[in-house]
């Protein structure tokens, strides 16, 4: 369902010219990865610290257009599971925002 609501996104911010930030993306490839670091709290509903961390990483990936992997700042998580976010966040940026610019020419063909 993740991917089926990212396509949606993506659709509805070519149409209407925003902005997408792939945060559930993010979520999703760190699942797929490491499916038990908990990346919500008790609820299910909001982000754990570390869900947290994500989130920002990926706001700042896609914004900036900047790597996050080498920032040393982990919010006081452990350092491998901060630097594996990061990468995460990297990873998801850089593919979305390819496949979104896909979409975009194929839009304007």
């Amino acid at each position: 369902m993740t991917q089926q609501l990212a396509d949606a996104y993506t659709k509805a911010a070519n149409e209407n010219g925003a902005f997408v930030i792939p945060a559930g993306l993010a979520f999703a490839r760190s699942v797929a990865k490491r499916p038990e670091l908990n990346l919500y709290v008790a609820d299910k509903r909001h982000p754990s610290m570390a869900g947290t961390y994500l989130a920002s990483a990926v706001t700042f990936a896609a914004l900036s257009g900047v790597s996050p992997i080498e920032n040393s700042y982990t919010a006081g998580i452990d350092a491998d599971t901060a630097r594996f976010l990061r990468t995460v966040a990297w990873e998801t940026v850089q593919e979305y925002f390819g496949k979104s610019q896909e979409l975009t020419s194929q839009k304007s063909q």
